[in-house]
């Protein structure tokens, strides 16, 4: 019981996240789920399995909840939808696959790295105004390579991909708003891919938790569900209420917390 009542508060606290930045709030779940997993004594090398494959299959729900909020302000770029949600699913079933191959330290070091990149570029950029029109159609080479490799990081990662979509939507010149609400539906699909393969592959996995779908613990995943749906439409609520410029700059606040967290880790 006591571990169950960990996952409520969680779930609070990624929901708001998640409609607020639209990033799917698997970046909290992910480090949370590993301390509690070490606690309850866990392997190791089953448990970052298992905190990335429940993270994803939660952050499927919560991006169902924010998503739609997004949806009934009208905060959804149709057009960048349509032509990256085939080439999210084919990066996370890859990012799912090969989760165990690639070494964990240089991925995260290139990921904290890029992610403060990005919060940089959107920092600086934040007071940009974008008028009508000035919006930019990316190549769909483009679409393809980034498309693909956000869904396979991601899928890695445990998280939605927001951290890096509304990156990608806004240096286009697409409004923070509205690439936020497209993000959080985007999540759906990188998740969705990523939480199956996850599934599937750890569904012969030795020494996995009791109450397991392969690398889907669901005593988490309920606890964590249960609050961070309700909890998203507070995010939502809080992201159309900000000033585009206060939004933007925290959002690259959070990227810049994140990408620290990331590298305190490998070089602390």
């Amino acid at each position: 019981m006591m571990e169950f009542l960990i996952y409520l508060p969680l779930g609070v606290v990624s929901g708001v996240i998640a409609g607020l930045f639209g990033v799917g709030g698997g970046i909290v779940i992910v480090p949370v789920l590993l301390l509690t997993f070490d606690v309850l004594g866990l392997s190791l090398d089953v448990a970052s399995h298992v905190a990335v494959g429940t993270s994803l299959a939660c952050v499927v729900m919560t991006a169902l909840s924010s998503s739609y909020n997004h949806y009934k302000k009208g905060a959804m770029l149709w057009t960048w939808i349509r032509r990256l949600v085939p080439f999210l699913i084919m990066g996370g079933v890859i990012g799912g696959w090969t989760a165990d191959q690639l070494h964990g330290e240089t991925l995260t070091l290139m990921l904290g790295v890029f992610l403060m990149s990005m919060g940089l570029q959107l920092f600086l950029t934040a007071k940009r105004v974008v008028a009508p029109g000035d919006e930019k159609r990316p190549h769909a080479a483009v679409i393809a390579v980034s498309g693909t490799a956000i869904g396979w990081l991601s899928a890695m990662m445990g998280i939605a991909g927001g951290a890096f979509l509304v990156p990608l939507m806004t240096s286009f010149g697409e409004q923070v708003k509205r690439a936020v609400g497209t993000a959080s539906l985007l999540g759906l699909p990188t998740a969705t891919a990523g939480a199956l393969t996850f599934m599937v592959t750890g569904w012969d996995a030795a020494d996995r938790l009791p109450w397991s779908a392969g690398y889907v613990y669901l005593p988490a995943f309920l606890g964590i569900v249960a609050t961070s749906t309700l909890a998203a439409r507070f995010g939502v609520r809080l992201a159309h209420s900000l000033d585009q410029v206060v939004l933007k700059r925290l959002f690259a606040t959070f990227l810049w917390l994140v990408a620290l967290r990331l590298l305190w880790r490998i070089l602390g």
